[in-house]
């Protein structure tokens, strides 16, 4: 990785390199690292030296791209101009400023990269950040229709797994999964060798599985993505994986490893200084709490959870936070409370249509723990089942497990008998 000065190589990657690190207001010290020298990335922006695919790799994680974009060959469409314009938008879109990338994008000659992949890709993975789901929807389409018009199959993959991601910020998780195992398949196939990308790609899917309630599912791409980690350094992903473990860990009873992951994610993203999602990793560390039965930590945990919602805006997390506030109220005994919590959360604005499904859930298992007539409770019950319904099987079935709990403590034998059935049939797919 510290190769000698071997003449102009390739001046269009050194500029790129130097466009990200600027974009990023990097030194070329801070660049460098401890795995190069500021001599050897100085020779590297003025296309005096060569770079390695292992160098490759470690520079464009620290400029926020892909070790592909960072090294491809500068497209003929595309004067350099226009082709550092768009290095820039995609290392502040890297960096978290959407806006700034959109800005960038504009300079770009319309006439010269109206069809270009690359700037519809941008574009709708900018829009996608901006919440803008059904902008970025048609831009993404347009992006794959061109890449694969052009048979460029990793262009492709990577849209295909972009597109996955806003179908997910949508709820529509059937079809971000099938999105997402097909980036599994073109990897297995070998069609893309990135294993950064692979790990997102698992990460991800395990995600999804988690929303879905197939924890089986999560776990195997779970342990995957574990084994990739241990070569691959991307905080965000890890953060992420080390999420969907503390979720696994705890529907498998191993409360102990619930919170050791709860607290890996926490430290991951404080690194990264990402306030929303700090927000959710407490809220999810209380969570774990509430199931630990340590309510005093539970309440610190949720505190600090609201406190960032609060302090950010962000209704959705709040909406959250009101549900988990909820479910430890419920494991307190105080019903009442867990009720008017739930039903906050499902009143929220900003409230998702899966966070209200499930407060709707834990608003009918704390109804059932009040004086609250048999008619009420199957009537709250009924309207969670109809809620969940729409996020999967599993989770319908958990909900189904909940009534038959609630009905069991009413002694209402026939009704929980009933519950079970359903709940058993609902899950009977992942057993065969």
């Amino acid at each position: 990785m510290r190769q000698r000065a071997k003449g102009p190589i390739d001046p269009v990657l050194g500029q790129r390199v130097r466009a990200l690190r600027v974009a990023r207001q990097m030194t070329q010290a801070q660049l460098a690292g401890d795995d190069f020298t500021k001599g050897f990335v100085s020779l590297l922006e003025t296309g005096r030296t060569r770079v390695s695919l292992r160098a490759a790799d470690i520079l464009a994680r620290r400029l926020g791209v892909s070790a592909s974009d960072l090294v491809r060959n500068a497209e003929p469409s595309l004067s350099t101009a226009n082709e550092l314009a768009l290095t820039r938008a995609e290392a502040e879109l890297g960096a978290g400023r959407p806006e700034a990338a959109l800005d960038l994008i504009q300079t770009v000659s319309s006439r010269e990269a109206e069809q270009e992949p690359r700037l519809l890709r941008l574009r709708g993975r900018a829009m996608a950040r901006l919440g803008r789901s059904r902008e970025a929807l048609k831009l993404l389409d347009e992006a794959l229709r061109s890449y694969r018009a052009k048979r460029d199959g990793e262009g492709a993959t990577r849209t295909l797994f972009d597109l996955a991601g806003v179908h997910a910020q949508l709820e529509e998780h059937a079809e971000a999964l099938n999105l997402a195992l097909q980036c599994e398949y073109a990897i297995n196939a070998s069609e893309l060798i990135d294993r950064t990308f692979e790990l997102r790609v698992m990460e991800f899917i395990a995600s999804i599985a988690v929303t879905l309630g197939d924890f089986g599912a999560a776990d195997l791409r779970t342990e995957r993505a574990r084994a990739l980690a241990e070569d691959v350094s991307d905080p965000r992903t890890l953060a992420g994986l080390y999420e969907n473990l503390t979720v696994t860990r705890q529907r498998q009873g191993d409360l102990e490893g619930a919170l050791l992951y709860a607290r890996r994610s926490l430290e991951a993203y404080e690194r990264l200084r990402d306030r929303r999602a700090i927000g959710s990793a407490w809220n999810t560390m209380g969570w774990v709490y509430v199931r630990r039965g340590q309510v005093g930590r539970a309440r610190e945990a949720l505190e600090r959870a609201g406190e960032i919602a609060t302090s950010i805006g962000d209704g959705r997390l709040m909406a959250y936070v009101l549900q988990t506030r909820a479910e430890l109220e419920l494991a307190r005994g105080n019903a009442d409370e867990a009720r008017r919590m739930a039903e906050a959360s499902i009143a929220h604005p900003e409230a998702s249509s899966r966070g209200r499904a499930i407060s709707q859930l834990v608003r009918a298992q704390a109804l059932a723990a009040t004086k609250a007539t048999d008619a009420a409770v199957a009537a709250a019950f009924r309207a969670s089942f109809e809620a969940l319904e729409a996020h999967g099987r599993r989770q319908l079935a958990r909900a189904y497990q909940a009534h038959f709990e609630a009905m069991i403590a009413r002694g209402r034998l026939k009704e929980a008998a009933e519950s079970a059935r359903h709940a058993l049939e609902l899950l009977q797919p992942a057993l065969a």
